[in-house]
């Protein structure tokens, strides 16, 4: 057979080779039409390169001779022409074909791989999210094929997203359906404001999924939704998603079997090296040993590994992770990408006397968000609150917050700028630990609303704008839209809480502020953050608070109250201290909230880790 088909093969390679001008005629004439619009744009190019007939009749006769001959010479062989030009016509004919028809957009949610399922992508159309963050284009796809990942973050970023959307998608891409008693993702997160933010974005998730609402394990105090309540709502919505702080769900899994975690698919430990920090590391471990060790964890911070003071938190995160069971865990460090070094560069040719090159860090060195800009203060004490007060007044119409170094100053301070400024204009909140959790729900409700809580009329709603005094207790993870400025009143006991606190604003690729107010003693913290890649420079002359700018003029209680007069071109500034002495010895509670802010104060400035600077 093989020389049957030799001898069959054979006679059809000599007929091309005896009969060359009937087949390479056949082909030219198909081919011809596209070898001769590219063949001859080539052929002129190279005999005529400056492209006109009449340029070549002025400059020489012999092409003309030239051109004929050769014409003559064609029309008596015309087969000699398709026989030698049609061989090198394959080789450019590929070389017009670069038209790259490239795909969408590689961080576009539809582009992952594998792909989300129609309900999620309808959830994100209806958040009108265009494209993927970068922490988001990095998570999503790792989780979704079933890795292990430790993700470091700027705030702001997109974290909850990044593990949620694949938490919801494990559930729904299940073959064995959830029970009503098991559930299929657990998420830990280290306060209730976080808790509860977290499970807002769920239930929406989950609603556009088709699966049932979440199921939110938060403790409290006495008379705070006991956890048979819990247990009843779990019995009657079958939840697949839990989402919890440490102490509740231990003591559910403790005390009762309604919840099965042998079906679990996805545990989230949000705000890891907090969860560490505040004491849980038992509480962890006693949940991570009822959980099944087949699952998929993920591991969330905004902390970076050398943010943190002596890298404590980063050692902390990494026993966190070996004890938790990650196998072979992706590390992702999300870092803010550059913008416009170039540029920078430029610009870093043209500073002032003023400015210092650290200040204009390359953003992919930076920190913070290149759309957060960072301010400081430096104030003697006795001015701070005076300062204070007329920045406010300044910004009435804008979301603030202002942070605190123990729950004991926010009441007493609480107390007072609402005493010091207007309370028809201006709306004040506090917000710390010791409140009870109905209150700290409540005053998060009429922070975001401007002064109203949901549900109510908000066109009683007198002020534009509105100030939350919270210690850090509101620095980790809260996000709550349109916050334009954070001010530090007094610089955290912890450096890495800074970058938690400015990270309240410019959110999600939004713009802000912050302010840090420091003494003359303390303005060694500023090379600190600098050091630790804050940019940061000093507030400009366009607020009324500036020192530059402005004069706190010391004066008896029956000065002027008019802090924008102007004299000797500088800004007077009302002094605060007189009136908030004479309502200290009107008021007794005013008084007694006072000496507790001066002892809880004294105490957290001894336990600053900056000893250097703070003594």
């Amino acid at each position: 057979m093989d020389d049957d088909n030799n001898r069959l093969t054979a006679p059809k390679k000599r007929r091309k080779k005896y009969n060359p001008s009937n087949s390479r005629t056949k082909k030219t004439k198909d081919v011809k039409p596209d070898v001769k619009v590219e063949l001859p744009a080539e052929a002129e190019a190279e005999a005529t390169p400056e492209g006109s007939e009449s340029a070549q009749q002025d400059q020489d006769q012999d092409h003309d001779h030239d051109h004929d001959a050769s014409s003559t010479e064609e029309s008596k062989k015309p087969l000699e022409t398709p026989v030698s030009a049609p061989a090198p016509a394959p080789a450019p004919a590929p070389e017009p074909a670069p038209a790259p028809v490239r795909a969408p957009a590689a961080t576009s949610f539809q582009s992952i791989d594998p792909p989300l399922s129609d309900g999620v992508l309808a959830a994100i159309s209806h958040y009108n999210f265009k494209s993927m963050t970068p922490v988001q284009a990095a998570v999503m796809p790792l989780f979704l094929k079933n890795k292990d990942v430790c993700v470091q973050a700027v705030t702001g970023s997109g974290k909850t997203l990044a593990f949620l959307i694949p938490m919801v998608e494990m559930i729904l891409r299940r073959t064995v359906l959830l029970t009503k008693s098991q559930v299929g993702g657990l998420v830990i997160s280290p306060t209730r404001e976080l808790a509860r933010q977290t499970f807002n974005v769920a239930k929406d998730l989950c609603r556009f999924a088709s699966l049932p609402e979440p199921l939110l394990l938060v403790g409290g105090g006495g008379g705070y939704r006991p956890v048979t309540v819990d247990l009843d709502t779990f019995s009657k919505a079958g939840s697949d998603i839990v989402i919890g702080t440490p102490g509740r769900i231990d003591d559910i899994l403790n005390r009762y079997s309604d919840l099965q975690m042998n079906e679990l698919e996805c545990l989230i430990l949000d705000e890891a090296d907090v969860l560490l920090d505040m004491g849980f590391e038992v509480t962890l471990t006693n949940i991570l040993s009822k959980l099944p060790k087949m699952r998929r964890t993920g591991l969330f911070s905004a902390t970076r590994s050398g943010t943190s003071a002596a890298g404590a938190s980063a050692k902390s995160v990494k026993k966190l992770m070996a004890r938790a069971g990650l196998r072979n865990p992706v590390m992702i460090n999300v870092s803010i990408a550059s913008a416009a070094p170039k540029k920078l560069e430029a610009q870093s040719t043209d500073m002032s006397d003023d400015d210092t090159p650290h200040q204009r860090l390359p953003p992919q060195e930076q920190a913070t968000p290149t759309s957060l800009t960072n301010y400081y203060i430096v104030s003697p004490l006795d001015e701070k609150l005076s300062r204070l007060v007329t920045f406010l007044k300044q910004h009435k119409d804008e979301k603030i917050l202002v942070f605190f170094v123990t729950c004991c100053c926010v009441e007493f301070y609480g107390l007072a700028l609402q005493q010091l400024l207007h309370s028809d204009k201006y709306y004040v909140e506090t917000l710390h630990g010791k409140l009870a959790p109905k209150r700290r729900e409540k005053a998060m409700e009429r922070f975001r609303n401007g002064g109203v809580e949901d549900g109510a009329d908000k066109s009683t709603r007198q002020a534009k704008g509105s100030i939350l005094l919270c210690t850090d207790v509101a620095a980790r993870g809260l996000d709550v839209p349109d916050i334009e400025w954070t001010v530090q009143f007094d610089a955290p006991t912890d450096p890495s809480q800074y970058i938690h606190r400015v990270g309240r604003s410019a959110r999600a690729g939004r713009f802000g502020s912050s302010l840090i107010f420091l003494s003359p003693k303390e303005d060694s913290f500023i090379d600190f953050l600098r050091i630790r890649k804050v940019p940061i420079t000093e507030i400009g002359d366009n607020e009324r608070c500036a020192p530059s700018k402005s004069k706190v003029l010391k004066s008896s209680d029956d000065a002027s109250e008019n802090a924008s007069d102007v004299e000797n071109g500088m800004i007077t500034i009302t002094d605060s201290l007189p009136k908030l002495r004479k309502l200290c010895m009107e008021d007794r509670d005013v008084l007694e909230k006072g000496t507790k802010a001066y002892t809880s104060y004294v105490r957290a400035y001894k336990e600053h880790q900056c000893a250097f600077i703070f003594r």
